[in-house]
Parts: C-alpha cells; sequence; structure tokens
C-alpha cells in the first residue's frame, strides 16, 4: 500500500518538470549549458517527419509502444515514450507562423487573409504584406480581378493534399533553426536571431548545394552552435544590444534591447495617410494625382517632418546601432525610404546586422515592438519526442526478446494488428478516391457554369431591351461569370433589374430564380400599386411645396410692409423736424434758411439746439451739432 501510494506521488514533480520544459522560453534565460551537446536538424526533414511514416516505421513503432506498455504495467514506472504533439498555429493561405493563438486569429481577420484566400480561390499566387500594405482594395480587386476584400462571399476552402502540406510547412520552417537537445527533446529559434538573410546552413545531406552564388555565404551546424552558446554567455553591459525598428502608415516604433532589458524607446506618429485612402500623399503625388487641397499639403509636410524625426533619433541612437548583434527592421513598401538612402542605410552598423522580421507586425507602437522581440527571443518547443527517448533498435530487442518469451501470442496479435491496418488503409484509400473523383466532377461543374453571357453584358450596358430579348430567347440568367455574378446582380439600372423581375413573374417555374439572385417577381398590379403610391407621394410633396411658398410669400410681404411702415414714420420726423427749424428761423425776422446773424451762427442748422460750447460740424455754409443731424439735414435739403 505505501508503496504504491508513493509512486503517484513521486511522478508529480517530474510531470511538472516535464510541463516546464515543454513551455516557451526567452533565449536570455535558459541556462548557460542549455545548448551543450545540441546537434541541428535539417528544416525539411524536421517539418516532414510527422507527416510521413513508412509501413515499417508503424510497425516498429506500434510495437515499441506495445513495449513500453507492457513494461508500464509490470513495473509501475510512469515514463512514457509517446510522442506528444504541440500546437503550431499557422496559416497554410498565406504561408504564415505564428507564436499564440490570438496572433493567429488577429491574422485570420486582417484585409491580407481574406484578400490570399479569393486569390486561392481563382487559382491565382498569393502575395505577402509588403505588396499589400498602402494599396487601397479596390485597386487590388481591379489589378488581381477578384471581389472586393470586404465582401463575405460564402465559398468554401479546397483542402489541400499532402504534398501541398508538405510545401507549406517547408516554406514555414526556412524561417527556424530546428535543434535537437542533449536530453532528446526538440526545440526552434528564429533564425534571423543569429542569421542574416544572405548566410545559409549547409547540411551534410545537402549534396546539390551550389557554393559560387553570389552574396551567399553558407555556415556549418557548428558555427551556428557556437552563435547559440555565445548568445547564452553575453554579457550584460550594452556592449551586445539588439535593435528594433517599425514604421508604417505614419507610424514609427523603435526599442533597444539588452537581452531581456530595454536600453531605449521611442515612438513617432504623424498624419500621412488620408482615412480609407489608404495610400501616402506622396505615392499619390508620385502617379501622376496632382492634389492640392489643404489636407494633401499637409500630409506632405508630415512625411517629411516625420522623416526628419527618425533620422535625428537614428543620429541620437549612434552609440547603440554601432553595438548592435541584430537590427530588425519592419518597413514595408515605401516606408523603407525612412531608414535607406537607396540600398544604403542612415545609420552605421555592423555587417549583415540588418534583419528583416518574419512575423506579422501590428501597428507600429512601443508594445507592438516589445511583442515582436519576445517573440523573436523565444525559444519554442517542437513536434518531437520526449527526454530520453528510447531509440527504435532498443524498442525493437526489448520486443523481440518478449516475442521469443511467448511467440505464438505475439505473432497472433502482430497477423491482426496487420490485417486491421490493410482494412483501414484499404478503405481510407476507397475514401479519399471516391471525394476526388465527386470533388474532381463539381469542380468541373462549377468551371463550366462561370462563364460570362451575352446576357450579362446586356444587364452590364443597362440595355433593357437587349435583357428582355435575351430572356425569351432562353437565355439561363442564373449562369454566374468568372467573378460569380448572376446578370441580375451585374445590372445597375433600375428599369434593367425590373425586367429581370417581370420575366419571372410571367415565367415563375422556368429558372431558379433564388439562384439567379432576382428577389421577387413584379406584376402588373404591383408596378400599378406602386404608380398609384408614388403619385400620392408626389401630390403630397407638390401641395407641401405649394403651402411653403405661399407662407414664404406672406412672410415677404409682412417684412416688406413693416419696412415701408419704418420708413414713411422716420420721414414723417424728419419733415416735422424741417418744419420746425424753419418756423424757428422766420421767428427770429431771418427771412432766410441759411441765416446769417450772429445768434443764428450760435444754432444747429437741423436741430437748432445751441452751440455754445461744444465744437460744430461743418458742411458748407451749415454748422451742426452732431454727424446725425448733419446727415439728417442733407437728406432733408435732398428731398427738397
Amino acid at each position: 500500500m505505501d508503496s504504491g501510494a508513493a509512486a503517484p506521488t513521486a511522478t508529480k514533480p517530474k510531470q511538472n518538470k516535464q510541463d516546464q520544459t515543454k513551455r516557451h522560453r526567452s533565449i536570455f534565460e535558459v541556462p548557460p549549458d542549455f545548448f551543450d551537446s545540441c546537434r541541428l536538424l535539417h528544416p525539411y526533414l524536421s517539418s516532414l517527419q510527422d507527416f510521413e511514416m513508412s509501413p515499417s516505421d508503424a510497425v516498429e513503432e506500434s510495437i515499441s509502444e506495445k513495449d513500453v506498455t507492457g513494461n508500464n504495467s509490470n513495473s509501475g514506472n510512469d515514463n512514457t515514450n509517446d510522442a506528444k504533439v504541440m500546437q503550431r498555429w499557422s496559416c497554410n493561405t498565406c504561408k504564415a507562423e505564428f507564436e499564440s493563438l490570438q496572433d493567429q486569429r488577429f491574422h485570420f481577420k486582417s484585409d491580407l487573409h481574406r484578400f490570399n484566400i479569393k486569390l486561392s480561390i481563382a487559382g491565382k499566387s498569393i502575395i505577402n504584406e509588403e505588396d499589400f500594405d498602402g494599396v487601397t482594395s479596390e485597386s487590388l480587386s481591379k489589378d488581381y480581378d477578384v471581389s472586393s476584400i470586404s465582401g463575405s462571399d460564402n465559398e468554401d476552402e479546397r483542402e489541400t493534399s499532402l504534398p501541398d502540406r508538405h510545401r507549406e510547412f517547408g516554406g514555414i520552417s526556412k524561417n527556424k533553426i530546428f535543434i535537437q537537445l542533449q536530453n532528446g527533446e526538440r526545440v526552434s529559434v528564429w533564425k534571423c536571431l543569429l542569421l542574416s538573410e544572405s548566410e545559409r546552413i549547409s547540411f551534410e545531406t545537402d549534396k546539390s548545394l551550389d557554393m559560387d552564388v553570389g552574396g551567399v555565404v553558407y555556415v556549418t551546424p557548428k558555427v551556428v552552435i557556437e552563435k547559440l552558446k555565445y548568445i547564452l554567455h553575453e554579457p550584460r553591459d550594452n556592449s551586445r544590444l539588439r535593435i528594433v525598428l517599425l514604421a508604417r502608415g505614419g507610424h514609427f516604433a523603435g526599442c533597444v534591447f539588452d537581452g531581456n532589458a530595454l536600453v531605449a524607446h521611442k515612438t513617432f506618429h504623424r498624419y500621412v495617410v488620408r482615412a480609407k485612402a489608404g495610400k501616402k500623399q506622396s505615392v499619390k503625388d508620385a502617379g501622376g494625382q496632382g492634389i492640392h487641397s489643404a489636407g494633401a499639403s499637409l500630409r506632405r509636410y508630415n512625411e517629411l517632418a516625420l522623416k526628419k524625426d527618425i533620422q535625428e533619433l537614428l543620429t541620437l541612437w549612434k552609440p547603440h546601432f554601432a553595438v548592435a548583434s541584430c537590427i530588425f527592421i519592419h518597413a514595408p513598401s515605401n516606408n523603407r525610404e525612412l531608414f535607406y538612402d537607396g540600398e544604403k542605410p542612415y545609420f552605421t552598423c555592423q555587417h549583415r546586422a540588418i534583419r528583416k522580421i518574419p512575423l506579422t507586425v501590428r501597428r507600429p507602437t512601443s508594445k507592438e515592438a516589445k511583442r515582436i522581440y519576445s517573440l523573436l527571443a523565444q525559444i519554442s518547443p517542437e513536434l518531437g519526442e520526449e527526454v530520453a527517448p528510447r531509440s527504435k533498435q532498443e524498442s525493437l530487442s526489448d520486443a523481440n526478446i518478449q516475442n521469443n518469451s511467448n511467440p505464438e501470442s505475439s505473432e497472433m496479435e502482430l497477423r491482426e494488428d496487420s490485417g486491421r491496418k490493410k482494412n483501414t488503409e484499404a478503405c481510407s484509400l476507397v475514401t479519399e478516391m471516391d471525394d476526388l473523383h465527386v470533388f474532381v466532377d463539381s469542380r468541373e461543374d462549377t468551371d463550366a457554369a462561370r462563364m460570362s453571357t451575352p446576357l450579362h453584358e446586356a444587364a452590364k450596358s443597362n440595355n433593357a431591351q437587349n435583357v428582355l430579348e435575351l430572356l425569351e430567347q432562353g437565355l439561363d440568367p442564373c449562369i454566374k461569370d468568372e467573378r460569380g455574378q448572376t446578370p441580375y446582380l451585374l445590372a445597375s439600372d433600375k428599369e434593367v433589374r425590373n425586367t429581370f423581375r417581370r420575366f419571372m413573374a410571367s415565367n415563375l417555374e422556368k429558372w431558379d430564380w433564388n439562384a439567379a439572385k432576382v428577389p421577387s417577381a413584379l406584376t402588373k398590379e404591383m408596378e400599378e400599386s406602386q404608380a398609384a403610391k408614388q403619385a400620392e407621394k408626389d401630390a403630397k410633396k407638390k401641395a407641401r411645396a405649394k403651402e411653403l411658398k405661399k407662407l414664404r410669400k406672406s412672410k415677404e410681404k409682412k417684412a416688406q410692409e413693416e419696412l415701408k411702415r419704418i420708413q414713411d414714420a422716420e420721414r414723417e420726423k424728419r419733415a416735422a423736424a424741417a418744419e420746425r427749424r424753419i418756423a424757428a428761423m422766420k421767428t427770429q425776422g431771418t427771412g432766410s434758411l441759411v441765416g446769417t446773424t450772429n445768434g443764428s451762427d450760435m444754432l444747429c442748422s437741423c436741430c437748432n439746439d445751441s452751440l455754445a460750447g461744444k465744437v460744430p460740424f461743418h458742411r458748407y455754409n451749415y454748422k451742426y451739432c452732431s454727424t446725425s443731424c448733419m446727415h439728417l439735414h442733407r437728406e432733408i435739403l435732398e428731398d427738397g
């Protein structure tokens, strides 16, 4: 009882230790002897090992599994030699690999992934992120002859065959270096952390390598392992730095790292891309689109300002670049001009220190730069065996010993297993062949059905008369063109669409109108009802416009009457003032409107107020106490 209870307790620390080794680790956190006695694996063989297995290997593996199972049941040992399959997050369509499920989901929601899916369905080659960045969806759809990436067409993705999977995993694994540790565990590190793009690893199995290729430097696995060991023994005194530079769409982020420690970081953002336009202003100007708006001028200025800010930062970080062993740069399309003057960078660095980032990069921010660096510095577990695996020769020898001890039972088991495997393989082969025939037939039918017809052309040109004639001649409105569009969907004119609907009403059973994407039939009664409703709406709209016009005229008439009343009152006021002035002048006995006596000289010529102690305003021979009296007297004289 005690021994049985102690066995599970003893296996828990061992299991926790195995789980700990399977997690992602940073290359700067592992012990210095982590890569001792390790060896490099060929990337192609490491990526195909789990997809290819000969029948003899399958029999050997089944024997070893039985052997291990028997030993575990007899000795009570909890050691297992079953190969565990580690999760690999990748996109087979875009040939991309991710370090976490979140990155994979983010990629599946991106426009690049959706556009590549449409390209693969159309039988065209996919594009990379650099070609996709900075281009509008309309121009992409026009250049590659596919539908818009904003749509959500219901198109099924076809499964890839086994050779296609081999090619896809080979494309992914070329950016990684696969290593088998001393304990049998298989891990991988990103190639750009150790080697530049011009450096290749020459394995002994690569007999067809051309060593004379210009610009390509071949290194041996021994040199790569020495570089791995040197990284673990690097001093952390800012003498071996690594820099991450990201730039795209007016955003810039730069970080300097010493191991896992952040030494310096800086971000910039400028408005250089118009919303929903997708291109920088300089790209549009180079294409002949001379825009002279205020926004375009602002974007041109911001592009120059962003480039100036980045160049000043690169000059400030000159000591960091001098000791940097790796400089990871992500600057797709014309963003490369921010870091390079032609082929020469604006900063001075070590030989072969500049590397490209083989990951999907989001909007350049300080957080994104740290995330990219943490992924590039990770040691990822790969598809491989457990710690201290048993070789196939040992498993076969143990199986032979057990078979010698009980030959009859072992022979019966092997025969039954081989019979079951043969039946399973035969059934799976028949099923795959049937599925292949069905898939080929369906694809041929689909390709034959998808063609442009005269009905498509007539609908696209909005010729209602030709559309009606072609429908009456029996052309199928359900046929889709190369883009999967029916003739009804190509019609942009309402009268042409109504022609399809009228023909549907008179020939309801002739075609599958649901497949033709015609929404509903249009009968004569429906048209009359719609015409009556439209006439009623037009009458109400006309009556409302007439009422508004009448109301507007009445308001204008009232305003004119009020203005006339005010003018009449002002005129009466002026006349009364003139009468009072003339009467005052008569009483003074001047006999003249001008007034030549000394007393009249001291009075205002308009209101007869005294000018004593005031500086009068002069106009001709008249004097006034204020400018208002001067203007009023001038109007009186002009009116006669």
